[in-house]
């Protein structure tokens, strides 16, 4: 079971470190004034694209602006907070990752739903689009079955949170 969990972690850190990096610098760009990226940002997202033929993000529909509010707002420090939780250890990234799994593949579903209906969907496309949602499902799995070793069995209060009988 601890190579299952470790494979996990190291799943959902991979996955938490992409949104923090990606979030602010590539997609904010549908929301935020473009004088405030150097050209190379902006380049990188003309890129990406025209290579993985990307029409959500050339030219951002509504919902998907609104996605993406709520990707900065939200996800993006969830998606921090559990990168430094795993990385360090901490007991509550399990709480992390179950909140950012689901709201990462809240959206994702929404993503995949208009990318499958529109009929715009390409190999190259969902490949980049599905593994975001195995892996909100490997997050909230993670957080779903993260055990602590601390509890004792039918208890959820560890020792020092017990009474002391007099």
């Amino acid at each position: 079971m601890g190579v299952v969990s470790a494979a996990a972690d190291a799943l959902v850190a991979v996955f938490s470190l992409t949104i923090a990096v990606a979030a602010p610098l590539i997609d904010a760009q549908s929301v935020l004034p473009h004088t405030l990226y150097p050209a190379p940002l902006l380049e990188l997202k003309r890129w990406y694209a025209a290579e993985f033929g990307d029409y959500l993000v050339a030219q951002p529909p509504a919902f998907f602006r609104g996605l993406v509010c709520l990707e900065l707002s939200f996800q993006w420090p969830l998606a921090v907070a559990t990168l430094y939780g795993i990385l360090t250890r901490r007991r509550w990234a399990a709480t992390t990752s179950l909140m950012a799994g689901v709201a990462t593949l809240t959206s994702m579903s929404a993503v995949l739903g208009e990318i499958l209906g529109s009929g715009k969907a390409t190999p190259k496309l969902l490949q980049m689009y599905a593994p975001f949602a195995v892996f909100a499902v490997i997050a909230i799995l993670r957080g779903l079955c993260s055990c602590s070793g601390r509890t004792t069995a039918g208890s959820s209060l560890g020792p020092s949170a017990r009474k002391k009988r007099v």
